[in-house]
């Protein structure tokens, strides 16, 4: 109940940030679509429409919402349970999160160029199903012992919800520099921090739990990135 008022409070807050934009005649929007990149063959790719607007006394702020689809796939990974005491983690070979969130995001316009940050506060992913390995020993086996060093079926966590803040659910946020080349045209740069989280699935219509009664799994990840921008209206 609380993520449908949640999605009833940014739909609502998007459709304010528009209006109040047309009335004043001080919004703008635009397209991004680029990919965040590593060396240890990561990526995230995405597109992002989002609308803005500024402050009659501060032209050069400027806040607004948007829509993000997006994804994350990497080759070999650990994901790790939350609770520290113990820590437990299941080795993928390979992770994939597709994903479509509202997104909230600010920036400072000076020129030709926008220094600004956003994330995510709501959406849903799906991916592949994917199998981790369990493995463990210890002196002192705990709920999760009948799964220890065993490949769990996983998938990706369905709905979330702020995941900068939270952990277990997945998505993004990012930091960047715009530079508009054009009225129709601009290169965005910036740093792209997100959050890739599963959950072991049913198993014979009983739960698979870890550890400490956990059945989620997450882990960060922080790369470059790069898009183009195709501003819609100014």
């Amino acid at each position: 109940m609380k993520r449908l008022y949640a999605l009833v409070v940014a739909a609502t807050l998007f459709m304010a940030v528009k209006g109040y934009g047309q009335t004043q005649s001080q919004a703008s929007a635009a397209i991004d679509v680029g990919t965040g990149f590593s060396n240890d063959n990561s990526w995230a790719p995405s597109v992002l429409y989002y609308e803005q607007v500024s402050l009659n006394r501060a032209p050069w702020f400027r806040f607004g919402l948007g829509i993000r689809a997006w994804g994350y796939y990497a080759d070999r990974t650990n994901l790790y349970t939350r609770t520290d005491s113990p820590q437990d983690y299941l080795e993928y070979d390979k992770v994939s999160v597709n994903g479509l969130s509202f997104v909230v995001g600010a920036n400072l316009r000076f020129w030709k160029i926008d220094l600004g940050v956003n994330t995510d506060l709501i959406g849903a992913s799906f991916g592949s199903k994917r199998s981790g390995f369990y493995e463990k020993s210890t002196n002192t086996p705990g709920v999760g012992a009948p799964n220890y060093n065993k490949w769990l079926k996983t998938s990706p966590v369905i709905f979330n919800a702020v995941p900068l803040f939270v952990e277990n659910y997945n998505g993004q946020s990012e930091a960047y520099a715009r530079i508009y080349i054009g009225r129709r045209i601009g290169v965005k740069i910036g740093y792209l921090y997100g959050h890739v989280a599963y959950r072991t699935r049913n198993k014979n219509d009983s739960k698979v739990f870890l550890d400490n009664n956990q059945r989620r799994i997450s882990q960060n990840y922080g790369v470059p990135y790069a898009a183009v921008s195709f501003p819609l209206f100014q």
